[in-house]
């Protein structure tokens, strides 16, 4: 019997100690993930992320513009325009793909090595600058300290690797459900005024059809790529040679000019439009849809889309009257939130 009680004493020693350590581990975990995350906050808008010190993750990705920057294309560090339009950085962490053109890029931690590594044009300037960017972030000490927390098994935290798991962990809290259409979904019938539901009744009818590619019941995943009929150059199904969506990654020819379906959500504050930015309006965007494909009528682009070779079946056009057009428009504004900028987590702690 008083063995019993010994081996059942002992047990209970270990379960204990067990739980101790388990909670410990929580513990810490939870607060090298905060450390880890507001490190990246400060990377991401610090300018000497690039190797001439004039460009941040934030100067593309700039949260008065949901995360976007508002121009056609992006500038790099050294004022030459990248080819693509910025996507906004909202709710990115939800998505299956997180690029214009490749569908190999599923995680925040390889995107990232497109900002720091891209050569033609530079965007942050990584290249043969590594070590004295690096050396840059080593000399401030609130990195110091900062890194240490965020990475405490590490002998040496500075480095590449763990500045792109930080700038990814600070990029994971960019979340924003809080538009009167997610309140909509939750219950409240009454976050959507006549016009909102009206364009909500177009957005997913079978005329239109917007819904068979955006997705907008609960989180966006973009995973699919279509040709839209925005461009058909030279008549033969290709896009602007700068920039042939998919096609550049799987080289077959189908997927020339294919991209990923981009998220509607703060589309009224993420204009322009479409991977090169080239449409300036939603009006304009609507119009395209309508009309099933963009007609460029002169210039080194001229062509017709809507009779492009590889554009998608889902575009066929439809009738839309102005009026319903405003409609349309008043339950796309309904996708709006803003919220995240009274978030002072997320904003530039520089400021």
């Amino acid at each position: 019997m008083k063995k019993q009680i010994i081996i059942v004493f002992l047990l209970f020693l270990l379960f204990w100690g067990y739980v101790g350590t388990t909670i410990s581990l929580s513990s810490t975990f939870n607060q090298t993930g905060a450390a880890k995350i507001e490190l990246g906050r400060y990377l991401f808008y610090d300018t000497r992320l690039s190797y001439n010190g004039t460009k941040s993750c934030s100067s593309c990705h700039d949260p008065q513009f949901a995360f976007t920057d508002g121009y056609r294309t992006s500038s790099g560090a050294d004022g030459y325009n990248v080819k693509r339009n910025a996507p906004s950085l909202i709710n990115a962490v939800y998505n299956t793909t997180l690029t214009w053109g490749d569908s190999s890029v599923k995680n925040l931690e390889h995107q990232m090595q497109f900002p720091m590594f891209n050569e033609h044009p530079k965007e942050l300037g990584w290249v043969n600058h590594e070590q004295e960017i690096i050396q840059q972030i080593k000399s401030v000490s609130f990195y110091k300290t900062q890194f240490s927390k965020a990475f405490p098994l590490s002998q040496q935290p500075i480095n590449q690797q763990n500045i792109i798991a930080s700038i990814a962990a600070f990029e994971g809290q960019l979340i924003a459900f809080g538009s009167p259409y997610d309140d909509y979904l939750r219950g409240n019938k009454k976050a959507l005024n006549p016009t909102a539901l009206k364009g909500l009744q177009l957005f997913n009818s079978k005329r239109l059809g917007c819904n068979n590619c955006h997705q907008l019941s609960g989180v966006h995943k973009p995973s699919i790529f279509y040709n839209t009929g925005l461009y058909n150059v030279g008549e033969d199904g290709d896009y602007p040679n700068i920039d042939q969506g998919l096609f550049e990654y799987t080289k077959n020819s189908s997927d020339k000019g294919k991209f990923r379906v981009p998220s509607l959500r703060n589309v009224m504050i993420t204009s322009p439009y479409t991977h090169d930015g080239s449409v300036a309006t939603i009006e304009d965007m609507i119009d395209i849809y309508q009309r099933g494909g963009r007609q460029i009528h002169e210039g080194e682009n001229k062509g017709d889309g809507k009779l492009n070779k590889n554009k998608s079946k889902l575009i066929k056009g439809f009738i839309i009257s102005e009026e319903e057009k405003l409609y349309l428009i008043s339950f796309l504004t309904s996708l709006t939130d803003t919220s995240f900028m009274k978030n002072k987590k997320i904003l530039n702690p520089f400021n």
